[in-house]
């Protein structure tokens, strides 16, 4: 169903499609391992019947109406410390090609769901490889509502709802492959000074004095943006705060 795009210099120029499989990220993963994939490996589905997000949350998808694939880097001149720095660029990649199909305004929502709005409309997840202090594989999964018009999801939309225009997957595939070699390329080629103020003007809620809610219980703040390790930055009257994934949430609502 799917080809090999004709716009990049190596992402998707191995292109695997399975009709339906489990999780693309977790079979991509096993098959690379096997058959030694080279970089920039795609495997994409129709269906994905144990699809997941950020933290096991689960990511459904009606069969056929969107984009679910995954695309295999091997980012070994990155620190691992930097390895943040790879869901900035897959965030980046996507919200550039979203935000050029629509009019309202496109942002990414820490640490890497990119809304329309206040929209969820899609999702990644990165899966990295590690042996000893170098990244040997990435395993980019992204989740893209494009054609589908009914959620179960709260906040979900998707191009088709937002655009009223009904979508050529393999167009947009070809389009997210491009982008996301584009940041790819700028990251490897010591690009990370723009990747992280693109990221940080990117993100939603920036600057904005919002209602957040921690363990510690409800509070207002401001996002400042991600520190080094990728951890969000919320100032909180004098105090600034550090919190990972899970540790805060946001209220759509700005704070009045």
């Amino acid at each position: 169903m799917y080809k090999n795009p004709a716009n990049t210099l190596f992402m998707g120029k191995k292109l695997v499609y399975m009709p339906e499989c489990h999780s693309t990220n977790t079979l991509a993963l096993e098959l690379s391992q096997k058959q030694d994939w080279s970089e920039g490996a795609v495997l994409i589905t129709n269906h994905q019947t144990k699809g997941r997000g950020q933290q096991g949350n689960v990511w459904i998808s009606e069969i056929g109406k969107n984009l679910t694939f995954s695309v295999v880097l091997k980012p070994t001149f990155l620190p691992i410390k930097d390895q943040f720095l790879l869901n900035m660029i897959a965030s980046l990649a996507v919200k550039d090609v979203v935000q050029s199909k629509v009019a309202e305004k496109v942002s990414v929502k820490w640490p890497n769901d990119i809304l329309i709005k206040d929209l969820k409309v899609c999702g990644i997840l990165i899966e990295n490889q590690i042996q000893g202090t170098t990244f040997t594989k990435s395993i980019i999964g992204i989740g893209m509502n494009i054609n589908q018009k009914g959620f179960h999801q709260n906040r979900a939309t998707s191009l088709t709802l937002q655009s009223g225009i009904e979508y050529c997957l393999q167009d947009l595939l070809e389009e997210v492959l491009s982008s996301l070699e584009k940041w790819y390329i700028l990251l490897r080629q010591n690009g990370t000074h723009r990747v992280k103020n693109s990221y940080h003007a990117s993100m939603y809620g920036i600057n904005e004095i919002r209602n957040f809610r921690s363990d510690d219980g409800d509070f207002e703040g401001s996002i400042q943006g991600v520190d080094d390790y990728g951890r969000l930055v919320i100032k909180k009257g004098k105090e600034v705060l550090h919190f990972n994934t899970k540790e805060v949430q946001f209220d759509f609502e700005p704070f009045k």
